[in-house]
């Protein structure tokens, strides 16, 4: 086995990542306060061409010299909005006709491994505040709660490696 080049990856450029054809997801981060963790969810949603992510409250807006050392340019190629209010981000995209997830441990959650996504729809997924989890007025919005399946003595993941599960799992079944 020989490690490819970055040249021979065949990746798509910026201009042809905005022609691109996005999965029918958008990424919500409810108040995310890690410059990190905002840039990663920006790689990851680049990875899988996640159509937009909205960003709320206190979460930071690009350009920022920290999110871009996690992002490495994402931030520049996934489109994205702020809204001070998630309530206001999560009702316009009610209207817009997306069905929306909140992330987060709540009774009646679906595991992960149980979701069914129809092909034809549009989804949304709220990921929440590195302590506090998406806020309760936020989840009373959704549609309908996901909760990752975890085994050992931890009850949560890190938002950003929450997010890679979560965008993964939606690009695979909705490509």
């Amino acid at each position: 086995m020989r490690k490819l080049k970055v040249t021979e990856m065949n990746r798509l450029t910026v201009e042809e990542f905005k022609e691109a054809k996005k999965i029918p997801l958008v990424v919500v981060l409810d108040d995310v306060r890690s410059l990190h963790n905002i840039g990663a969810v920006f790689r990851t949603s680049d990875a899988f061409l996640v159509d937009c992510i909205y960003l709320c409250g206190i979460t930071a807006t690009p350009p920022h010299p920290e999110m871009h050392k996690t992002a490495l340019g994402a931030e520049y190629t996934v489109d994205w909005k702020y809204f001070q209010h998630t309530e206001d981000a999560v009702n316009e995209l009610r209207t817009m006709g997306y069905t929306l997830f909140a992330i987060e441990q709540c009774e009646g959650s679906i595991l992960l491994d149980k979701l069914v996504l129809e092909p034809d729809k549009k989804y949304a997924v709220v990921l929440g505040n590195e302590v506090k989890g998406v806020k309760q007025e936020v989840v009373n919005l959704c549609d309908g709660c996901i909760e990752i399946p975890q085994f050992g003595t931890k009850h949560s993941l890190n938002v950003s490696v929450t997010a890679g599960i979560i965008i993964w799992e939606f690009a695979c079944k909705l490509i």
